[in-house]
């Protein structure tokens, strides 16, 4: 058997090296990264990754927030009609829009964004049953 083409001379043969500890830089191509760049990237990533959700969570608590004060308003007034009840029906639909539009991006996991849809539904129900316009 030829010594070029045993198992353990072709391993010899071969430089092995440790890992490039994070303190060292990595070589990619011709751009030279160090980890702590990389590091700076994802803390920069994070924070506006972090922006955006939180901009996300605000416009959903404020457009509940807008269903109850009109549902609580709907509630302690005399007289209540259908026109009345269909305001607050566009007021739940674009907050149900926005709450799967946060599930939809992983904004909101979606059991959340189902509790908090049917938490204004019960609140419209409420309403029209305290109300007598239950038509079913």
């Amino acid at each position: 058997m030829h010594a070029a083409l045993t198992f353990s001379n072709a391993v010899a043969s071969t430089a092995f090296t440790a890992r490039a500890s994070a303190s060292k830089p990595v070589a990619r191509g011709s751009l030279v990264i160090r980890s702590a760049q990389n590091k700076e990237a994802r803390v920069r990533l994070s924070r506006k990754e972090r922006l955006y959700n939180k901009s996300r969570k605000s416009e959903i608590t404020t457009r509940m927030k807008k269903v109850f004060v009109e549902a609580t308003r709907l509630n302690a007034s005399s007289a209540v009609s259908d026109a009345d009840i269909g305001g607050l029906e566009k007021l739940i639909s674009e907050a149900t829009k926005a709450v799967d539009k946060a599930v939809q991006k992983g904004v909101l996991h979606k059991n959340t964004g189902a509790r908090r849809k049917a938490r204004m539904s019960k609140y419209k129900h409420e309403l029209r049953q305290a109300k007598g316009l239950m038509t079913a």
